[in-house]
């Protein structure tokens, strides 16, 4: 299926867009901002995410997928960031997309569902004052979805509790450095 709206930039970075597809319907429909996984270091809105749709839309309920920065290009915290921008984004450009701003659920799997998680566990993040009106948008979900989610991130807490490898290697010029 073919989204309604497709690469629709929501931030300043290549890989900050979102795709929407939209569910039939005469009225304002509730959305599902999908954030992919990858474990922050690959991974696409089309992956996945798309399935989704005929499940979802059967429903009336809109899907939107969206990309993110990966650690090539920004280190944490900024694509925990992207996403928060990008559910604001949609909430803010909701009505005239025909969505309802006011439910909106999010989910993804792996490193989406962290930052899944993250934002519904997060104080809210709206600034009243900001210049920017997205920004004055609310962060907090209605609901969330995750699956393959880590209950955390933090090597030492992983280390403590669950034991075995807690972190990747990463290769680095001539050798993999931990």
């Amino acid at each position: 299926m073919e989204p309604t709206l497709r690469d629709v930039r929501y931030g300043p970075h290549e890989r900050n867009v979102l795709d929407v597809y939209r569910a039939s319907s005469v009225s304002a429909t509730p959305v599902f901002l999908w954030i992919h996984g990858g474990g922050f270091h690959s991974g696409d809105k089309s992956a996945r995410g798309p399935s989704l749709v005929p499940l979802l839309s059967s429903l009336g309920i809109s899907l939107v997928t969206t990309n993110y920065r990966l650690s090539q290009h920004a280190i944490y915290p900024a694509p925990y960031h992207d996403c928060r921008r990008a559910l604001q984004f949609v909430r803010h450009h909701a009505a005239s997309w025909g969505l309802d701003g006011s439910r909106i659920a999010v989910g993804g799997g792996s490193a989406g569902a962290g930052m899944s998680l993250w934002l519904a566990f997060h104080p809210d993040m709206a600034d009243s004052e900001s210049d920017d009106p997205v920004e004055r948008e609310s962060t907090r979900p209605l609901c969330v979805y995750t699956s393959d989610g880590q209950t955390s991130y933090d090597p030492r807490f992983i280390q403590k509790h669950i034991g075995g490898k807690a972190h990747h290697t990463v290769a680095v010029g001539d050798g993999p450095v931990d």
